[in-house]
């Protein structure tokens, strides 16, 4: 495989692995603050892609940012940004309520919250310089083509797996 193609599955890797992350934080997140189970994934599967494209969007942004510091703040920053901006989009466009941080410290009209905010700083710093640096190790090391296997059997994976549910429930995608 071509260095290109190799780049697009490592970062279709890590997408898949910050929407699993993703949904086991949000999982948490619903289980601390209110003591039950609610799954929080999409299509029947555990992942939350917004985690996924919200990773690939903030390390394509911030992807030369050395000091973590800095990287926390504008991650910090982006991603209240995109969260109000999506929660007013959503509500007034589509009437639409996803998430609230309602109960929450500091927040802001219930749509984005000072805590939640810290912790996608946290999470953008952490995915970035704690599990992107050994993923690319994976990949570039002779592991590198059972990485890539492994990471297109998730897709497909999933995708019949999704497949499988539609046509159970009489859903028809052609």
């Amino acid at each position: 495989m071509n260095s290109v193609g190799k780049t697009i599955v490592k970062f279709t890797g890590l997408f898949l692995l910050a929407s699993f992350l993703g949904w086991v934080y949000e999982i948490v997140c619903v289980w601390t603050l209110h003591h039950i189970y609610v799954d929080r994934g999409i299509l029947h599967l555990p992942m939350c892609p917004i985690y996924g494209f919200g990773f690939l969007v903030l390390y394509a942004m911030f992807h030369k940012v050395k000091n973590p510091l800095y990287l926390f703040v504008f991650s910090f920053l982006v991603t209240s940004v995109i969260e109000l901006s999506a929660s007013y989009v959503l509500e007034y466009k589509f009437h639409m309520i996803l998430w609230t941080y309602e109960g929450w410290p500091l927040n802001f009209q219930n749509r984005i919250s000072v805590v939640s905010s810290m912790l996608f700083g946290v999470m953008t710093v952490l995915f970035t310089k704690g599990v992107k640096p050994p993923v690319d190790r994976i990949f570039d090391s002779k592991f590198g083509r059972a990485a890539i296997v492994l990471t297109v059997l998730l897709v497909v994976a999933g995708a019949f797996w999704q497949l499988w549910l539609w046509k159970k429930v009489g859903f028809t995608v052609f």
